[in-house]
């Protein structure tokens, strides 16, 4: 073997090793002809990464609700309104299903009269809480969700106001993350049924608390209304004296929550066993003879019909 030979064969050893210890990049690679390079041996043998699949914003949401850290602070918070409401002695309040309704009522007519008299220009003026709410939206206030008495309403309101009831429906909405709604939504009644007839103080102090724990957009709570309400409420909250805060501060957005548990939530409840247990208890109907109800008008609908 020539000298040549034997020079080339050495050359193309140490050739062969210094790839085999530095591989060429994949991204510096190519092919010529028919010869296999690096970068298609990688194709060949799967090392390539697939590309991850980028999350949408609702996953993105939803994962964030679904945070380790952020079910702590909701858990925290709920235990300090609890807190709350044994210290302004909240707990302890009476609510009936036909004295709500006969006050809501009485307070719907009292809002009429004075609205009337005002449009009528006789110099009357009314109470200054009512003053307070319709110089912020005199046209936004809704009237009482459903006025109309049926079947689907009957049942929700006997659920909601029943002790068991509303137990198992909270328990129904923690499992889809969304318990502040019957929460705020009774601490409301409550602040209602309070009003200011234990003293001023003690219901400025109830309103403050809910707005931390309800309105307040950095709490854990925080119910999900629509912008205008909660842009009102905090108009009346933020920066004011409380003495200022009106009776009726938190109408508006415990109508909007009732209508979404209402017509959304409640919906998906009367499919559950524990609604079939509650609706045995108050003698409520398990199937209901309508297919669906209007969240708002031109809006997505809630299928509404429960089966046995």
């Amino acid at each position: 073997m020539s000298s040549v030979t034997r020079l080339g064969e050495e050359m193309n050893k140490k050739i062969s090793i210094s790839e085999c210890k530095n591989p060429p990049s994949k991204k510096n690679s190519t092919s010529s002809g028919g010869v296999l390079t690096y970068s298609k041996v990688a194709d060949l043998q799967g090392d390539e990464t697939p590309p991850r699949k980028k999350s949408s914003l609702k996953e993105n949401i939803a994962a964030a609700f679904r945070s380790p850290v952020f079910l702590i602070r909701r858990e925290a918070t709920k235990a300090r309104w609890e807190q709350v409401r044994e210290r302004l002695k909240l707990s302890r309040v009476k609510i009936s299903m036909r004295d709500r309704k006969r006050k809501a009522s009485k307070s719907r007519e009292r809002r009429r009269r004075s609205n009337e008299n005002q449009s009528n220009g006789n110099g009357s003026t009314p109470p200054t809480s009512a003053n307070n709410m319709n110089m912020i939206s005199p046209n936004q206030v809704p009237p009482s969700p459903r006025l109309s008495p049926n079947e689907w309403q009957f049942a929700f309101d006997h659920v909601i106001y029943d002790v068991d009831g509303r137990a198992q429906f909270t328990k129904f909405l923690q499992s889809e993350y969304s318990e502040e709604n019957i929460l705020f939504w009774w601490a409301v009644e409550e602040l209602k049924a309070v009003g200011v007839s234990e003293g001023r103080t003690k219901f400025e102090s109830t309103v403050q608390e809910m707005y931390d724990t309800f309105i307040a957009a950095e709490s854990p709570l925080a119910i999900n209304i629509d912008h205008d309400t909660r842009t009102d409420i905090i108009a009346l909250v933020e920066g004011k004296e409380p003495s200022t805060f009106p009776e009726n501060i938190y109408e508006r957005a415990q109508a909007h929550v009732y209508r979404l548990m209402e017509k959304d939530c409640f919906s998906r409840f009367v499919h559950t066993n524990a609604y079939k247990d509650v609706a045995k208890k108050l003698s409520l109907p398990q199937t209901f003879r309508f297919n669906c109800i209007r969240l708002q008008p031109g809006g997505p609908t809630a299928q509404a019909a429960a089966t046995n």
